[in-house]
């Protein structure tokens, strides 16, 4: 896994540099014109990655022991969109994600070793309007609001006092968001964008059969108003 997110991350980021290389302007870049971004009749496409992982071995977390840890996620996204007047865009997104989480820790005096990998698919339509901040257009703030919907399977095992439980659970997520951010032309049809979620409503239903017997179901309704600044959405986009 981590051997493709790296040759993905090395083709896109080796197209973006032959790209800005290739631009034959040499003029000052503080004087670059970019009004021709963000009109009527344009087109948009973005890709989003993101990745993270954790290992430890022999921590205290207090409640737990924990001997050995190797966790790792990832989501790549992918957006496009079309203008239909200037300044407003209309679009979809597309992502994928996939976790993975292998512990071994002693909480209560029970060694226990849970294992589990869960993915899941999304597709969120949006609009999207702009506000330019400066007469070039290379600055400009934006904010999308989306109909998410996704679905994801999960599949979890618990190894403790010599018995081991199964968990399969799939999940299906409706949910409508809304997400500022900022846009940064670096070059002629180019920029870097960074959102960050302000308002959610989202519902999530699951449904989970344990040992192959023991069903069960839950439904979660969910309103966000916070802004957590460590979950920062960083995007390359093309406009053209």
């Amino acid at each position: 896994m981590k051997k493709l997110l790296f040759t993905i991350l090395l083709l896109f980021f080796g197209g973006f540099l032959w790209a800005q290389e290739s631009s034959t302007s040499d003029a000052d870049p503080r004087l670059l014109d970019f009004n021709a971004n963000e009109n009527r009749g344009q087109w948009y496409t973005s890709l989003t990655v993101q990745v993270s992982s954790s290992n430890a071995t022999d921590e205290d977390q207090f409640i737990r022991q924990l001997h050995s840890q190797d966790n790792g996620s990832f989501e790549i996204g992918t957006q496009g969109g079309y203008f239909i007047k200037d300044f407003f865009m209309v679009g979809v997104e597309f992502s994928y994600n996939r976790q993975e989480k292998d512990e071994i820790y002693t909480a209560n005096n029970i060694r226990t070793h849970l294992k589990s990998v869960g993915q899941g698919y999304y597709i969120a339509p949006y609009i999207r309007n702009y506000i330019p901040l400066s007469k070039n257009r290379r600055f400009s703030i934006f904010n999308q609001t989306a109909l998410q919907v996704g679905f994801g399977t999960s599949l979890k095992q618990t190894e403790a006092n010599e018995e081991t439980d199964k968990v399969k659970t799939d999940r299906i997520t409706l949910g409508i968001g809304i997400q500022p951010g900022l846009a940064a032309f670096i070059t002629d049809g180019f920029a870097f964008e960074a959102s960050v979620g302000l308002l959610g409503l989202e519902m999530d239903h699951s449904k989970s059969v344990k040992n192959y017997t023991e069903e069960s179901q839950r439904t979660d309704f969910d309103l966000d108003f916070k802004v957590n600044l460590l979950q920062i959405k960083l995007a390359v986009a093309y406009y053209f």
